[in-house]
């Protein structure tokens, strides 16, 4: 079978090329300019997640940055306190200290003159005594004060040596 040109071949042809002149005319132009406009918006979406994504980033970089600096300052303000807490500790067991120390010397200052007073008032007791007890040896009517004295200067000098 062989192909015959005949009229309703060319009117075919025809038909065919007015139809694809008006399609190409009237829809491919508005098919095509849809198709353009949504491979644009497509792409601008896109590059808009694109962006949005790199922004992210950026923040999230930022975040963890102040986050970071935020630690750092806590730990510094940690570590100032804790300075802060020992120079303050030794210095109040430096202050104890001398506080006990000047409690001791007071102490020490304290018992000394108790035992000097209890010393002179014994010599007091013993020259007292001695007295009494020479009055009786020597049974005379004596100068107390005198003899008090002579009794005191001898105590003294028995207590020296």
């Amino acid at each position: 079978m062989l192909l015959k040109f005949g009229p309703t071949f060319i009117w075919t042809f025809v038909n065919l090329m007015l139809l694809y002149f008006l399609l190409k005319k009237l829809l491919f132009g508005r098919l095509t300019l849809y198709m353009d406009n949504r491979t644009k918006s497509i792409k601008e979406s896109i590059d808009n997640a694109e962006k949005a994504k790199a922004d992210a980033a950026e923040l999230k970089k930022k975040y963890e940055d102040q986050l970071r600096s935020a630690k750092d300052e806590a730990s510094k303000i940690i570590d100032e306190a804790r300075s802060k807490a020992n120079k303050e500790y030794d210095s109040i067991i430096a202050d104890a200290k001398k506080d006990a120390e000047g409690v001791l010397v007071k102490a020490r200052e304290e018992i000394e003159r108790e035992r000097d007073q209890m010393l002179s008032d014994i010599k007091g007791q013993v020259a007292s005594l001695a007295l009494a007890a020479a009055s009786k040896v020597v049974e005379a009517n004596m100068d107390t004060a005198s003899n008090r004295a002579l009794v005191d200067k001898f105590i003294d000098e028995a207590g020296a040596a």
